[in-house]
């Protein structure tokens, strides 16, 4: 039986270290998955600056095509000072071409406010651009490793399964059965037992056990949570 206990150790390693395979190989997809939001969400942000740039120049190009209207309004109302037949008709004129005049300058000013956000935007778009840049190089390097990871384990995996049969086909069948419903129900079948407890629910046993356990001539289950129970010592190979 102690042969047999060696060999259940053996393939309850083997058993962990495939069950952490497949949980790396569901990670790797969540892993390119959180790239990809990445990258999505910059070129969200930069699609949001270049259209708000786009607004930007629209808006400032319609304010200095006001300003052009504006100043041709001035430049025709000027011209009819000259025809003025009174002096109301000429202060009319005079007030009406003042008002063009703080209404152009107004635009100007406000003109001058766009420019300086385009500036502003643009900047970020440049920024925003790289970061899509940076982001989409990072997300192929994160599919390209995550691939071979993917291969590598892959392979791996199918050598530990072919041992792992191996394995199983050297055991009793009674105790692989034994084996088998344990990990079923307990995520993992053996561990050890060590100062009269066992290490999987650390619950005292029996001193009576715990011997037979030390002994290692048959196959002991922990009386509380029925697992295979093992001695091994620290000098032990």
């Amino acid at each position: 039986m102690r042969e047999e206990l060696k060999l259940l150790v053996k393939l309850q390693a083997l058993d962990l270290w495939l069950e952490e395979a497949e949980k790396l190989k569901k990670t790797l997809p969540q892993q390119i998955q959180a790239e990809t939001k990445a990258l999505e969400e910059a070129k969200r942000h930069l699609e949001k600056l270049q259209q708000e740039l786009k607004a930007l120049e629209i808006e400032r190009r319609s304010k200095e095509r006001e300003i052009n209207e504006l100043g041709e309004k001035v430049g025709e109302k000027k011209g009819r000072l000259f025809q003025a037949k009174s002096n109301e008709e000429y202060n009319a004129l005079l007030k009406e071409i003042e008002t063009l005049k703080e209404r152009i300058s107004q635009l100007e000013d406000e003109v001058i406010l766009l420019l300086d956000r385009i500036e502003e935007v643009k900047a970020q778009e440049d920024k925003a651009r790289d970061d899509v840049r940076e982001k989409e190089e990072a997300l192929k390097k994160a599919q390209a490793k995550a691939e071979e990871k993917l291969r590598e384990t892959e392979k791996t995996l199918q050598e530990r399964r072919k041992e792992r049969e191996e394995l199983s086909t050297r055991l009793n069948r009674r105790t692989y059965q034994i084996y088998e419903k344990v990990r079923q129900s307990r995520g993992y079948a053996l561990v050890q037992a060590q100062k009269y407890t066992c290490l999987g629910c650390h619950m005292e046993i029996p001193p009576q056990v715990f011997l037979e356990v030390k002994k290692g001539e048959a196959l002991i289950q922990c009386p509380f949570c029925n697992r295979i129970l093992y001695y091994w010592e620290e000098n032990q190979e």
